[in-house]
């Protein structure tokens, strides 16, 4: 059986806010929150609560109820659906934020087919979201090593050397290991949270360049200008003229 055949959409919505409509909602079907620029405080009915930002899905159950606080003005991608699956409630880091990015970008780009679109796009965020589930009880150490590079990663002296060091592993296994659960080494996934910060703050700041390189990670705005326009096919300027709100 498919897996898309277990899974149907029952609404979704892409929008940008100040705040939520509403603070406090109940489905009685599956709903995912997910952001993309921005970042929320949540509560799913059971305690799990915590703050999503980019690569973090929200999942709340059917009667359950989602408690959300934008931290600052926010997009976000919200569906509810219904399947014969039982995702993981609450929140889980996504392994792949390149794929993420992919999926997000076929939503902004379906014309006559958007339905279509937002259901695959949802089925593959729920087949990511058991990938991480499964894969995490199963390394320990790479758990450990997502963990320190989301806490760290805006440190301009964080190396792999180091964090091998810090997990007494060599960088060879570490990156061997990384990637086997996360899909990409670490340096790409560090790389990958300086740019999506780099993003955010040239989005929703008028922060100077330096100002934002030296809050992602980089040591001048050069570098930061160099590393963003070889990975994203445009300068940092260009980012903000056309996503600025």
């Amino acid at each position: 059986m498919y897996f898309l055949s277990m899974l149907t959409l029952d609404g979704y919505l892409l929008a940008r806010r100040a705040q939520f409509s509403l603070a406090v909602d109940s489905y009685d079907t599956w709903c995912l929150l997910l952001p993309r620029t921005g970042a929320f405080a949540y509560e799913v009915s059971g305690g799990n609560s915590g703050v999503a930002r980019f690569g973090d899905l929200v999942i709340c159950p059917p009667g359950g109820t989602l408690r959300r606080r934008m931290l600052r003005p926010t997009s976000f991608f919200h569906a509810r659906f219904s399947t014969q699956l039982e995702p993981p409630v609450g929140c889980t880091r996504l392994p792949d934020p390149d794929r993420l990015r992919a999926d997000l970008a076929m939503l902004d780009s379906a014309e006559g087919y958007a339905d279509v679109v937002a259901a695959h796009v949802v089925t593959d965020l729920i087949l990511l979201m058991l990938r991480a589930h499964r894969a995490a009880p199963g390394d320990e150490l790479v758990r450990r090593a997502t963990a320190y590079l989301l806490e760290y990663f805006a440190s301009p002296d964080l190396s792999l050397a180091d964090l091998a060091t810090t997990l007494g592993i060599s960088p060879g296994q570490l990156s061997r290991r990384f990637k086997a659960v996360q899909g990409i080494s670490p340096i790409a996934y560090l790389r990958n949270l300086r740019l999506q910060k780099a993003r955010e703050l040239l989005t929703e700041t008028d922060a100077t360049l330096q100002t934002i390189a030296e809050r992602s990670g980089y040591r001048s705005a050069f570098y930061l200008s160099r590393v963003f326009t070889h990975h994203t096919g445009h300068p940092p300027s260009h980012h903000r003229n056309v996503n600025r709100v």
